[in-house]
């Protein structure tokens, strides 16, 4: 099996998802031009939404602008460089590779220099590697969603990408400290 390289998690930008959502309209409408009126006004709507989103964000994460962003996989890239957060993944793009112990000691160095309070895990991969990080580093751990999978629990129970993502701000918040 081939490594990924790029990051895919366009989606949790959500101006880029924005564009995204607009470009889809488009396609939508010049296949089925009779329902293209359709499809632009969802998508205008949806686009409104993720511009509040993008908004709150912007507000809920300000003063922590340069926060060390430490996660168990190279998931999260789009959204740190949208709010100004760096990202430091315990192992790339896939949340199976294998981990590298000399990667695991420059994160703990990090994670002792800079503060950091909390290492971010997420629902999909497995949290054990990350939680031996925050246990020998002394920190917490928090759990944030990639939107890669909602389950037919959570979507039965409402939520959907934009109260995940404000789920997810939250978790940031308090884990990072800007709350």
């Amino acid at each position: 099996e081939a490594e990924a390289t790029a990051d895919p998690h366009v989606w949790l930008d959500p101006i880029l998802f924005a564009e995204i959502v607009d470009r889809l309209a488009d396609v939508f409408a010049d296949v089925s031009p009779e329902r293209g009126d359709a499809f632009r006004g969802n998508a205008d709507a949806f686009a409104a939404e993720l511009r509040s989103l993008d908004e709150d964000y912007r507000a809920g994460l300000e003063s922590c602008e340069g926060s060390p962003l430490v996660v168990n996989h190279a998931a999260f890239g789009y959204l740190a460089a949208a709010y100004g957060l760096e990202q430091h993944p315990i192992s790339g793009i896939s949340p199976e590779a294998e981990v590298d112990p000399a990667r695991l000691a420059e994160l703990r160095e990090l994670v002792e220099r800079e503060g950091v309070t909390t290492i971010f895990t997420e629902e999909l991969a497995s949290p054990e590697i990350a939680e031996t990080l925050a246990a020998e580093a002394g920190v917490g751990i928090a759990v944030l969603n990639p939107l890669e999978g909602l389950t037919e629990e959570q979507v039965d129970a409402g939520e959907d990408y934009l109260s995940v993502m404000r789920q997810n701000l939250g978790t940031l918040e308090e884990g990072l400290g800007c709350a």
